[in-house]
């Protein structure tokens, strides 16, 4: 177990005035089985209302609207994760995960990434198969920044043969659904990495164990889960509505450093 403590900063700037702006956010840590959040602060800068929520997935939303004019919005979410607590989150009954064993756009194998799934013979999603899967993903593809968007399908970074994150998961996620087997996408947070990253939860015997493909290693006590979904529209930090016709640009930091001090006995 370590004790992480976590910063991540999202700040929209736009090019002309905007008013209007109705926003979800998903950048909130919620405590299970393999993390505990023992202390959280959020900031949401310009806002007229601020709520709490959960999506269909139970990821944990903040929800507003700014009515007033502005250019820059900001948000703030920091305080401190335990992780490491177990090696896997309890599942739902299967009939009610059966979802993530479906393809989406994004996750759609072509007849390449097929192949690819079958030459793994992977029949049940247990955990020596599913660390054959991430090795075999992380050894497919290059880590390249900028080589990929947010559009990119698996099917496409895994033809290019170049990809970040987010390619990982998405090309491990068809892997493993071309074999039946049901995973999900997960965005969070990674010691030292200092930008949002994303991993994959595989479902076997009732839990979900985490798999982190861009760096071939077994989620355990550096990575702190923000949310999961069926892949990474699911887990979009930011969806929201504006009035105006400006130019919008992203700019995101995250800082997840090791604590060494005593937990907050009250958690969130």
């Amino acid at each position: 177990m370590k004790l992480l403590s976590f910063h991540y900063h999202l700040k929209f700037t736009m090019d002309a005035p905007v008013s209007a702006h109705h926003f979800t956010l998903r950048c909130i840590p919620v405590s299970d089985a393999r993390q505990r959040i023992v202390q959280l602060r959020h900031f949401v800068f310009p806002k007229d209302s601020l709520s709490r929520g959960r999506d269909q997935w139970g990821n944990a939303l903040l929800y507003g609207c700014c009515h007033g004019r502005h250019t820059c919005f900001e948000a703030n979410v920091c305080g401190q994760a335990a992780v490491g607590l177990s090696d896997g989150t309890s599942a739902k009954p299967f009939e009610q995960e059966r979802i993530f064993g479906f393809a989406t756009p994004l996750t759609e194998p072509d007849d390449a990434l097929r192949a690819f799934a079958e030459k793994l013979r992977i029949r049940s999603g247990a955990p020596e198969e599913a660390e054959a899967v991430m090795r075999a993903v992380h050894d497919a593809i290059s880590y390249q920044s900028g080589a990929t968007t947010v559009q990119t399908t698996a099917a496409e970074a895994f033809a290019m043969g170049r990809g970040v994150c987010q390619d990982y998961a998405h090309i491990m996620l068809a892997a493993l659904r071309a074999s039946g087997v049901p995973c999900r996408y997960v965005a969070g947070m990674l010691l030292g990495e200092g930008k949002s990253h994303a991993w994959v939860e595989v479902l076997h015997d009732g839990r979900w164990t985490a798999y982190d493909p861009t760096n071939c290693l077994v989620v355990s006590d550096e990575h702190i889960k923000l949310s999961h979904g069926r892949d990474a529209r699911d887990c979009a930090i930011n969806r929201g509505v504006f009035r105006g016709g400006a130019w919008q640009e992203t700019d995101i930091s995250v800082i997840v450093t090791e604590d060494e001090g005593s937990e907050e006995k009250q958690p969130w």
